[in-house]
């Protein structure tokens, strides 16, 4: 359990390996290229509804060893984030470049926001509630987003374990205000404009970070956990919005992912409150391996996902 677990654990190679052989770290495998099809079309949708969803993005054999490794690591008490110490987190992200290429253009950088979900069907397992990534402008005028949240299922996401859920752009009366803060900026006035999203597992959803999202409650009628994980991505022509920005074409060295997990596990304390067994794995982590960045003391929205 994550109580016994300390910084000279998550720092060993061997504990990653030995807690999930099937998975790889640094071992210098290319990233395969997602299934998402003609990218025109799906830019369009994306600016006038705020996401798009493609299905069968991801094959079987992407998804499967990080559904086991995720599985494992909730099963431990270890945090999820965790999951990125693997490769084969950051190389599904990698194959969808040529999407994000089309939405941010080239040299498009990723930012250091991902996270990692697994929802039980039950009464007491949520995503994250309503909210909107960033709640400052992060769009040109015909919705063209600077930055983006993409959320990738690994099991199926159905109403039963805690889908997605939207309010899409067009119908949001934000967009024509061209303001998304406030205290009634989750507020949805009509509940038929809500557009429920399940997705099979492989799938890619991506949406800008301005639009309202969130997941759903698990039900008892569920018969799957639903697992996911959400990274976040931005144009390169526009300031840092969090740091450090990361290359996306380069899959980070193994102390580089500890850094930056032990940043996520501190970014977003406020959505899962910490032990002080972990905090202090995570500063140390964050400390010893993103040297000279102050301390993450929690962020305002989550990482662009809604309630993943």
């Amino acid at each position: 359990m994550i109580g016994t677990l300390s910084a000279a654990h998550v720092e060993r190679r061997e504990f990653w390996g030995e807690l999930c052989p099937g998975m790889s770290i640094e071992a210098g495998n290319v990233a395969r290229p997602a299934s998402v099809g003609e990218t025109a079309p799906l830019f369009a949708d994306l600016k006038r509804e705020g996401y798009v969803q493609v299905a069968d993005a991801l094959s079987e054999a992407i998804t499967a060893p990080i559904r086991y490794a995720v599985s494992t690591l909730f099963q431990r008490g270890i945090p999820l984030a965790f999951a990125f110490v693997y490769d084969e987190l950051w190389l599904a992200f990698q194959g969808l470049s040529d999407f994000l290429t089309s939405v941010l253009g080239e040299g498009y950088l990723a930012l250091p926001d991902f996270w990692v979900w697994h929802v039980n069907p039950n009464e007491n397992a949520v995503g994250w509630g309503p909210h909107r990534d960033r709640l400052m402008p992060t769009l040109d005028a015909d919705n063209s987003p600077h930055t983006l949240t993409v959320w990738l299922p690994f099991t199926d996401a159905t109403p039963l374990n805690g889908c997605m859920y939207m309010l899409p752009a067009h119908l949001d009366d934000r967009f024509r205000q061209r303001r998304w803060d406030g205290a009634d900026n989750t507020v949805v006035y009509n509940p038929q404009d809500i557009r429920a999203l399940p997705a099979t597992a492989g799938s890619m959803l991506a949406w800008n970070q301005a639009v309202l999202h969130w997941g759903g409650r698990g039900s008892r009628l569920g018969t799957a956990a639903r697992i996911s994980a959400a990274f976040e991505f931005q144009r390169a022509d526009r300031p840092a919005f969090n740091n450090p920005l990361l290359d996306p074409a380069r899959v980070p060295t193994f102390h580089e992912r500890l850094g930056l997990i032990g940043k996520q596990v501190l970014q977003y304390r406020h959505m899962y409150p910490l032990s002080d067994d972990v905090a202090a794995v995570a500063t140390s982590l964050f400390q010893r391996y993103m040297p000279g960045m102050p301390v993450p003391v929690g962020v305002s929205a989550p990482p662009g996902l809604a309630v993943s």
